[in-house]
């Protein structure tokens, strides 16, 4: 079963989506998790999941996923402000 949990951070809501599974080489339960995108005027993202990490707790699991969205967030914003700043007016 897995669960979501939505957030906003810089205009973008940030869902974030945990799994927990029991794989036959662990002996605990361990968490994957993944993100979506959904910007100001609606436009979704692709999942982009990490099912390869395993987290032992799912607080670590959606911390992970919310850095890496946060992460690309700021990336997408500092390469939209760079292309503005060559092309623009000073």
């Amino acid at each position: 079963m897995s669960h979501d949990r939505k957030s906003q951070y810089r205009g973008s809501v940030v869902t974030v989506r945990w799994k927990e599974s029991k794989p036959a080489t662990s002996p605990g339960k361990v968490f994957t998790a993944g993100y979506m995108l959904t910007s100001a005027s609606g436009r979704q993202s692709d999942w982009r999941s990490f099912a390869t990490l395993l987290f032992h707790t799912s607080d670590t699991a959606v911390a992970h996923a919310l850095g890496e969205a946060y992460r690309f967030i700021d990336g997408q914003l500092a390469g939209s402000r760079q292309g503005k700043g060559a092309s623009g007016p000073e």
